[in-house]
């Protein structure tokens, strides 16, 4: 793949866009409805004595260095054009790749990609460009309102440069470039001969230096430019803020552990206590010539290469991480300079803080790394659709009036930056919104989400209904491949949100309250096919076993289920109240006896093949891993020191053991987290959680953790037990080992090490282990299957047959300990696979078509809705065992539903 940069003639660039507009009704791949059309505005304003039209635009990078690209983010609302940095040396070798923004973003050291002499007809072309579109679109009745403003590094010897000096020269005063252009509107493109196109391109120039540079060379430069005319703005470094300030933030408050800064970044850079003066004199300088000076934060925060992704051994990082970093650093710098500052913003900017920064007293307001995400420069409406409802709803008719109380603004979204969960490293659970099948030309796109369902719901559909306000249609949608929508709308781990497009603009959607809504407001009338003769045998009842014999009678087989305890649901049934209320399961399993599917509890099956020796067709097998792990340490045996399952056992039957004040929990899984949550409702005390390893590690979902710790309970990373320690038979405490992580193990996973001389006792009443359950190795003794050797039920991956001929395995036995949705996932594979085999047709749920017309898919792509989903109980209020979340109202989970983009019809 190519990558060097090719600039096209203005001609071609011309031609391209007006065709482009002519035929397609886009320009340069932005479709017309996402063009941002000129108005009277609020937040309409001036800088540098310029009409500004919005306040917002694209920083100086990759979005500013074609002219194409800076076209794109006009045509999307971007008035605030930051010109990518030139240099004066200007041949590089540029690392490929050079930026990594999954998330935060991060990038290489680079400098620019063209040669300055190309990147100034780049930019000289860009502004004829929006001169002739602005008669193209009918946009010449409102001001042009754009103001490009130049950006130069990183050295005073360079800036001075013939080259450079050129470069700035040719912006001031583009006559001769314009005149050629003119000539060629003149020749080929007669209908916009009579376009004004002003010469002077640009007035200001934001000044870049590299990391590092001293604080007499930034002031030399700055004073250089000044004396040449240029309003100016000059980069600052985060590290202003200090290694210790910001490594507190990053660790501490963020959660942005894995990020290690040499103490030379901090060194080297511009120190604060030589910033405020040098600020000082240089504000003074600019009065005096009668021009603006102000501040850019930030420039990328440098550090140790964590990631490995991009090469070298350090990177630069952008994006929401370093938004609660450069929002305090501006808070300081306004303190100590009483208010007198004016700021270019850019660290971690984006629609959501967008007003924020606003009222905060930042203009401009730019981006880069946000419009390296989907959606790219079309991501400018979202921002401006924020900003308009955040000034309407203050009732400020303009910017000057919406930011007049500026400083307490400021103050108080520096505090809230630092404790807001959107910036901590653990809130962006979303993962990169691709799918692992090949894109060939003529293939169709999958969304994201069902791509990440194990069970490949149809989200977009079923979401799509409950947007219609139909739940009944949905919840139809939802049984094609999941026969449990009310126990999943409660304990899913939503693989599907992780990946939902939405997440790049502010929230996923909230996907399984979605589900639970559809499985509460509706029922199906399920029409099951008329009787086979078949009959199918299956072992255990819990998630796979139920998901097999639903589809099998769905399909008119005769089903039996053999379960071992006295009710059916497994591992399932025994989670705690607050987490799946008794009443959802019972309202998917009445599904099933609707169906005529017979249960046998309190049967346990002595051996995996004896059904078939009792006339049954085909047998699947999900017993599960029945069995608890154990610790292996000292005084673990005898009272009070229960099992997970054991404790959820009482919990179930009503006899909740006596834990006394202090439970000490041990276990890093979400069957750990019900636990000690369970343990926090029934004592009204702080349980502390124990975990070998760091909570990056966790396996519990990190929602989990949040609503554990939400709670006031407490986590301890990095340790391990040693022993129980009793007093008069009674537990006192549990003696534990701190750990260090070690080296890799099979896993993947760094393997805990512990450290001697860290001995230490946990003051304790009860202990509940949770580390895992092991499979019932006896039930497979004798029957000829096959094993692994961890005990787990070896099965055909595409069908879950085992080597036994018509015998099927799924859910946890073949898993080891694994997620509800994979389970059941298991169990439709397997009752497709047996009805197969025994030549008989799949079950069919008829679906409603989907009735989105154009309009309704144009007026569902360009929803601006702020994200809903479920709301949570005030903690105060969770001391009893109903659910966490809040159900939707129909009004609600209709509008929830309508922020879903249908990414598989787009």
């Amino acid at each position: 793949m190519p990558t060097e940069l090719r600039p096209l003639s203005f001609p071609e660039l011309l031609r391209w866009a007006l065709l482009e507009l002519k035929h397609n009704g886009s320009i340069f791949g932005i479709p017309r409805e996402l063009f941002y059309v000129p108005r009277s505005e609020p937040f309409a304003t001036e800088i540098f004595g310029e009409a500004l039209g919005t306040p917002i635009g694209p920083s100086a990078g990759p979005h500013t260095q074609m002219s194409q690209n800076i076209v794109a983010a006009w045509l999307c609302g971007g008035r605030f054009i930051e010109l990518k940095t030139v240099q004066i040396l200007d041949d590089l070798e540029i690392p490929r790749p050079c930026i990594d923004a999954a998330d935060e973003g991060y990038n290489v050291e680079w400098s620019q990609e063209l040669r300055v002499t190309e990147a100034a007809r780049e930019y000289i072309h860009a502004w004829a460009l929006i001169h002739v579109l602005r008669r193209a679109l009918g946009w010449e009745h409102a001001p042009l309102g754009t103001v490009f403003n130049m950006s130069v590094g990183y050295n005073l010897a360079g800036i001075q440069s013939p080259k450079i000096q050129s470069f700035l020269s040719q912006l001031s005063d583009a006559r001769s470039a314009l005149e050629e252009i003119r000539d060629v509107i003149r020749q080929e493109f007669p209908l916009y001969a009579e376009v004004e196109i002003p010469s002077q391109i640009s007035r200001s120039v934001t000044l870049s230096t590299m990391h590092g540079c001293p604080p007499q060379e930034i002031e030399a430069i700055a004073e250089f430019l000044l004396e040449k005319g240029f309003h100016t703005f000059v980069k600052l470094n985060p590290t202003l803020l200090g290694q210790e300030r910001v490594m507190r933030i990053l660790h501490d408050h963020l959660g942005f552990r894995e990020i290690e800064i040499p103490a030379k970044v901090f060194e080297h850079d511009l120190q604060y206590e030589q910033a405020l003066p040098l600020i000082r004199r240089l504000q003074a300088k600019a009065r005096a010539l009668g021009l603006t000076f102000g501040v850019k934060l930030t420039n990328t925060l440098a550090m140790a290469n964590h990631r490995k992704v991009l090469p070298g051994e350090e990177i630069y990082m952008s994006g929401r991480a370093l938004y609660p970093i450069t929002l305090n650093l501006f808070w300081r710098l306004f303190q100590d300079l009483d208010g007198d500052i004016l700021v270019s913003y850019s660290g971690g900017a984006d629609a959501l803080n967008l007003p924020t920064l606003i009222s905060c007293g930042a203009l401009p307001v730019t981006a880069c790394t946000d419009l390296l995400k989907p959606g790219g420069y079309a991501r400018f409406g979202q921002w401006l659709a924020e900003l308009r409802a955040a000034m309407a709803q203050a009732g400020a008719k303009d910017l000057e009036e919406f930011r007049k109380n500026r400083a307490e603004n400021l103050r108080r979204a520096a505090e809230e930056s630092l404790r807001h969960p959107r910036f901590t490293k653990g809130f962006f659970l979303g993962e990169l919104p691709k799918i692992p099948d090949g894109l060939s030309y003529f293939d169709c796109v999958a969304a994201p989400c069902v791509a990440a369902c194990p069970a490949s719901q149809d989200v977009p559909e079923y979401v799509g209904q409950i947007g219609l306000a139909d739940p009944q249609a949905s919840l139809q949608a939802i049984l094609v491949r999941n026969p449990l929508p009310a126990v999943t709308g409660y304990v899913c781990p939503a693989f599907c949100e992780r990946r939902c497009t939405r997440w790049n603009y502010e929230k996923p959607v909230a996907i399984r309250a979605l589900k639970r809504f559809a499985a509460e407001r509706a029922e199906v009338e399920l029409r099951p096919a008329p009787a086979t003769g078949r009959k199918v045998a299956v072992v255990g009842a819990g998630p796979a076993g139920l998901s097999c014999a639903f589809y099998l009678a769905l399909a008119g087989v005769e089903v039996a289920v053999f379960e071992a305890g006295p009710e059916p649901g497994g591992m399932i049934a025994l989670a705690p109240e607050f987490r799946l209320p008794p009443e959802a399961l019972r309202a998917d399993l009445a599904r099933l006896e609707k169906l005529g599917v017979r249960f046998h509890f309190n049967h346990p099956v002595a051996k995996a093949t004896e059904l078939l020796d009792r006339g049954f067709d085909a047998v699947f097998l999900a017993p599960g891993f029945p069995e608890e792990a154990r610790l292996g340490i000292p005084g673990e045996e005898g009272p009070g020191v229960y099992g997970a399952l054991e404790f959820f056992r009482l919990l179930r039957e009503g006899r909740p053991p006596e834990l006394g004040a202090r439970v000490v929990v041990v276990g890093g899984g979400n069957t750990a987290m019900d636990a000690a949550r369970a343990a926090w409702r029934l004592t009204g005390r702080p349980v502390t959680v124990v975990y070998r390893r760091t909570r990056a590690e966790m396996p519990a979902h990190p929602e989990e953790v949040e609503e554990l710790l939400r709670e006031g309970n407490e986590l301890l990373e990095l340790v391990s037990p040693l022993a129980v320690l009793r007093e008069g038979g009674r537990v006192r405490a549990m003696r534990c080992v701190r750990n260090r992580l070690g080296q890799p193990g099979p896993d993947g996973r760094r393997v805990p090490e512990p450290i001697p001389g860290t001995e230490f006792e946990i003051p304790a009443d009860t202990v509940i282990v949770a580390v895992g359950q092991r499979p019932e190795v006896r039930f497979f003794e004798g029957t000829g299957l096959v094993l692994h050797r961890d005990g787990r039920l070896a099965v055909d991956p595409e069908s879950g047959e085992t080597n036994v001929y018509r015998v099927y395995g799924g859910g946890d036995a073949v898993r080891g300990p694994a997620t509800v949705i994979e389970a059941l996932s298991d169990g439709r594979r397997a009752a497709f696979a047996i009805l197969r085999k025994l030549g008989l047709p799949l079950p069919s749920l008829a679906l409603p078509q989907p009735s989105y017309s154009e309009a309704e898919l144009k007026r569902r792509k360009a929803q601006k809705v702020f994200p809903f989903g479920p709301a949570l109980r005030p903690v105060e209020e969770r001391r009893d065992f109903r659910p966490v979340e809040l159900p939707f109202s129909s009004d609600l989970a209709q509008k929830e539903a309508e922020r879903c983009l249908q990414c598989r019809l787009i």
